[in-house]
């Protein structure tokens, strides 16, 4: 399956006409990697394969002023059509930059879908630190109670979607179908949401490349890497200490059930050195 999606537009000049080689590059605002691409006879350009981040676009042609996207949001198998660029006639030295951007409207395909962000999965409780917990901000999603652990017992059982069995759904991690072989509805791949960089939800309507169980595609993708050392450490507890007892319990003289769950764990991100580059 794809995690990946497109960048595409046209650049003209000011007076609208369309404008053939001209240099574009494309870099991450993480990683700071950077694309380069040369506009066609008709002045359009596609990036494909493009990770899941978030950009900025560099437009130049010789006699024209320099001009640079920010804030363009790559999702998993998303196509992300920036519209015309306009290049206006100065210095190559000049750039004209444009971080305010519209909604983007995806005009490739007809399906319907929606996200879990990095900021969710950052902010959000989920009691067993569980990524599938967070489906139900999904629109159509039925609740299902937490899993005490990630991973559950032998896997986490996936919840119905708009109305289908939750043996209809895939689930899949950076491409790769992780759905139970037995078990359509378990979800038998543990992925720390420390790990995930974002959750894409294909509810319907999607392209042929996801044909399968005919219901809702889940695609879990994991975090890219980043120009920057960040990390963090963490220490998750549930205790009995911490709970009160229920009703029947007091009103039978029987104490507070054993419950303890400590889950640690520590991250850290950045880029590698390589000697000489």
């Amino acid at each position: 399956m794809t995690v990946t999606g497109t960048v595409a537009g046209t650049v003209v000049d000011a007076s609208a006409k369309v404008m053939p080689a001209t240099s574009l590059t494309l870099t991450s605002e993480t990683t700071r990697e950077e694309r380069k691409a040369t506009t066609n006879g008709l002045g359009d350009f596609t990036f494909t394969a493009v990770s899941p981040d978030r950009y900025s676009l560099k437009v130049e042609h010789p006699g024209f002023k320099a001009a640079e996207r920010t804030g363009i949001v790559v999702a998993a198998n998303e196509h992300v059509a920036v519209g015309q660029i306009a290049l206006q006639v100065g210095a190559v030295s000049d750039t004209v930059t444009v971080s305010a951007k519209a909604a983007q409207v995806e005009t490739d395909s007809a399906e319907l879908s929606d996200e879990v962000t990095t900021g969710q999965l950052g902010n959000l409780t989920a009691r067993g630190r569980e990524v599938v917990s967070l489906l139900r901000t999904i629109p159509g999603v039925t609740y299902q109670a937490d899993a005490d652990s990630a991973g559950g017992t032998y896997g986490t059982s996936s919840p119905s979607i708009r109305g289908a069995s939750a043996n209809m759904n895939i689930i899949s991690v950076d491409g790769v179908v992780s759905n139970d072989q037995g078990s359509p509805s378990v979800f038998s791949s543990v992925t720390t949401m420390d790990a995930i960089g974002e959750v894409k939800v294909i509810l319907n309507s999607y392209q042929a490349e996801y044909a399968g169980n005919g219901g809702t595609i889940v695609q879990v993708v994991s975090k890219a890497g980043g120009s920057q050392f960040h990390g963090n450490g963490y220490w998750y507890l549930r205790n009995n200490d911490f709970n009160a007892n229920d009703f029947f319990n007091n009103r039978n003289g029987v104490k507070r059930p054993e419950y303890r769950y400590n889950t640690e764990g520590a991250t850290l991100g950045g880029p590698i050195y390589v000697p000489g580059h």
